[in-house]
């Protein structure tokens, strides 16, 4: 008799699988946006950009991310950080 051992995909080094990423990606792009668009400190209700960041990067050490998801982290990550300067220099020019 033959056996095959066939197992669900496992996660690599504990992580999750790419394929559930994207969903949240595509969410923390639309919320990257407005939070850059709008003008006050506390972007709806207190989800700032330190908030997102935390939410990208906890994305990051939970998922085995393919090439494109690890650039569109980067992305998001960079629009962040520029939006986070252009708001300091102009308050403190302001």
């Amino acid at each position: 008799m033959s056996v095959t051992n066939k197992q669900p995909a496992t996660k690599v080094a504990g992580l999750l699988p790419a394929r559930l990423a994207d969903d949240q990606l595509d969410h923390f792009e639309c919320m990257v946006q407005y939070v850059i668009r709008e003008d006050t400190d506390d972007a709806l209700y207190g989800f700032d950009h330190k908030y997102w960041e935390k939410r990208i990067r906890a994305l990051v050490e939970t998922h085995d991310l393919v090439t494109t998801q690890r650039y569109r982290v980067m992305m998001l990550l960079d629009l962040l950080e520029r939006n986070a300067l252009i708001r300091t220099h102009s308050r403190t020019a302001a």
